[in-house]
């Protein structure tokens, strides 16, 4: 099954905001995590996390800009594409979800 990683979820207390959730076939469930950059406050850091133990990776960093939906820092979000295309799924369909809020 490959070697096991744990999540490591972020603290509230650092301005991030859940904004979804999902689960793999694995039965790992995955939360989703935003908060503003500092300097740019249209572009949103995200960390997509596994709620406990997952094989090969448990975070996964990218940013997303929340007015054209460009994705920058995208080598995670590749990464999860070609080795979780089910998971990568669900977070385009919670981002277009938040999107239109």
């Amino acid at each position: 099954m490959g070697k096991m990683y744990a999540g490591n979820l972020p603290q509230a207390d650092e301005g991030w905001n859940q904004i979804g959730k999902c689960w793999d076939s694995d039965e790992v469930e995955w939360l989703v995590f935003s908060r503003p950059q500092d300097h740019t406050p249209e572009w949103m850091t995200i960390k997509i996390v596994a709620n406990g133990r997952a094989r090969h990776k448990a975070n996964y960093w990218l940013v997303k800009n929340i007015e054209t939906g460009q994705i920058g820092f995208a080598r995670d979000y590749v990464h999860m594409r070609d080795g979780r295309p089910e998971l990568h799924a669900q977070i385009e369909a919670i981002f277009k979800k938040v999107s239109k809020q």
